[in-house]
């Protein structure tokens, strides 16, 4: 049936994205760490200045120790098993929970601490072996998971295509369901329809076709032969935030723990920041239905996910889980920004930081139904080979003109186009360091808006599982543009408060820009410092 799915498509002439260039000059972007700031090798790990980061145990590679010295105080360890933690052998103290903060830390230099998360992301890059075991421990863990925000069934990387998906689910335009069942049945596979969603003309469907032969079928599909039509297909690719990903699929989230620290702040009232908007918050790893209460009111004008937040110590009740807290960091920022908002939090992602490109669709649709003026989503999924997204191009464009979409650019250093970012109907955040300058893992493109402050950033943190009577209100620093699209939300719900126009919301915060002119790869350059006093 003729549907908003079918015009979007038409409206996009494909996929949805920005113009996209071809890549070159990628790297002259790229800003390295000084050589005063460099990692060295020790006996223990990598030391960073008075950092120090070590992988864990060989089993678990992607698991990183961070220390500090003198003592070798525990700072951080990350999702490792008991026995891989059990096996760290440190001269004085250590950590029996996630996270661990020695005396004074919170006052340690913010550029050391910046340049710490650079060193441990690009070891992260660097290490293919410790993504897809990541996978693998995702996929036994999500065997027995029920949370409707989960991927739902097996993630596959799919070669062909260099994406990570739902294996054998695909969105479909409606009216094209007949032409991709044909071109399916020419290979001995058949298609079998999950759901439909009438409001924006896009099916959910699944076949049994292998998945390489599938990459290759949908991509000759989303090609336009002469004088024919391509078939509105693509996958029900994974969403991922804070968590590392198989290659060839890349990190796009923190790729390394939360630095705790201690930090007292309360939200200020009556700043009239934000007043009259609604924010809407497309995340997951959002603090837990039993977690205690923050008594410092930065949540106080926050609405919690309307199906609820499961725990987010599910491998391991000692330990959070890879995308425990991201949502609660994001929320944080926008809170700190315009903490005369409303935010309303919608749950995309599992407490791994997995989920599905059709809920997060669903999660749109809902942002938009409910009167939020702002939607950020800080998660996504990279488009290597441009076949796009019908179920989130379809959802984009049905988004009222006066509702903004912020979305994080991803952290893999690349200019491939990452979705929803790269989208028309959405404003790409990109990262920057404190001196400005653009970050080298951070992506890049045409299709990327604003850059701003993405490493190091503090905001607000989930409660350790394993000292649930401590701090209700905890903080932590982190890094990824995840936490860097927060910051330009925040700021343009402050410009539609004050009776701006969307359209004039944009204009005026670009003209806050650090530069005489926009950069070509990371849009205009903002000095949005954080906001917690």
């Amino acid at each position: 049936m003729p549907g908003v799915g079918q015009r979007g498509f038409d409206r996009l002439g494909g996929p949805g994205h920005h113009a996209v260039g071809d890549g070159q000059g990628v790297g002259d972007d790229r800003r390295d760490i000084p050589p005063g700031r460099r990692a060295r090798q020790t006996e223990r790990g990598l030391q960073f200045g008075r950092i120090e980061f070590r992988l864990l145990s060989e089993t678990f590679p992607e698991t990183v120790c961070m220390y500090q010295q003198p003592a070798w105080r525990l700072i951080s360890y990350g999702h490792a098993t008991p026995s891989a933690a059990s096996s760290l052998a440190l001269e004085n103290t250590m950590a029996d929970s996630g996270t661990f903060v020695p005396d004074g830390f919170a006052t340690e230099d913010p550029r050391d601490i910046g340049s710490s998360f650079d060193e441990l992301r690009g070891a992260a890059l660097r290490n293919p072996k410790a993504t897809s075991e990541l996978l693998e421990r995702y996929r036994a863990f999500s065997r027995d998971e029920s949370d409707p925000a989960a991927p739902g069934a097996t993630i596959e990387v799919v070669a062909t295509v260099d994406r990570l998906v739902v294996a054998g689910r695909l969105h479909v335009v409606t009216e094209h369901e007949e032409r991709l069942d044909a071109a399916l049945r020419q290979h001995n596979a058949g298609l079998e329809v999950i759901e439909r969603d009438e409001r924006i003309g896009v099916t959910l469907a699944r076949t049994d076709l292998d998945l390489d032969t599938l990459g290759r079928l949908v991509h000759d599909l989303r090609t336009t032969p002469s004088g024919e039509e391509p078939v509105g297909v693509g996958f029900d690719d994974v969403t991922y935030e804070a968590v590392v990903i198989a290659k060839p699929i890349t990190p796009q989230g923190a790729g390394v723990d939360v630095i705790r620290v201690k930090h007292q702040s309360s939200r200020p009232h009556g700043t009239g920041r934000g007043a009259g908007v609604t924010v809407g918050v497309i995340d997951g790893g959002f603090a837990a239905d039993d977690a205690p209460p923050r008594t410092d009111g930065w949540f106080d004008n926050v609405k919690p996910p309307a199906d609820g937040s499961p725990k987010l110590n599910q491998a391991d009740p000692a330990l959070l889980d890879p995308g425990a807290g991201h949502g609660t960091f994001v929320t944080g920022i926008i809170a700190a920004h315009a903490p005369d908002a409303m935010i309303v939090q919608y749950r995309a992602t599992d407490s791994w930081g997995f989920g599905s490109a059709w809920r997060l669709k669903d999660q749109i649709l809902q942002a938009v139904a409910d009167g939020c003026q702002v939607i950020n989503i800080s998660l996504g999924f990279e488009d290597t080979t441009l076949i796009g997204s019908p179920g989130i191009s379809a959802a984009l464009h049905t988004v009222p003109d006066d509702v903004l979409v912020v979305a994080a650019a991803g952290n893999s250093g690349s200019s491939t186009p990452m979705l929803p970012a790269s989208h028309k109907a959405t404003v790409g955040v990109g990262g920057l360091d404190l001196d400005h300058d653009p970050v080298g893992w951070s992506n890049r493109g045409p299709w990327v808006d604003f850059s701003a402050l993405a490493v190091p950033v503090l905001s607000t943190f989930v409660v350790d599982p394993a000292d649930p009577g401590g701090d209700p209100n905890p903080f932590g620093y982190w890094a990824g543009t995840s936490f860097a699209a927060p910051k330009v939300s925040g700021e343009l719900a402050v410009l539609l408060g004050a009776g701006r126009t969307p359209a004039t919301a944009l204009t005026e915060l670009r003209a806050r820009g650090i530069r005489r002119a926009p950069s070509p790869d990371f849009g205009t350059l903002l000095d949005l410092p954080d906001q917690f006093r």
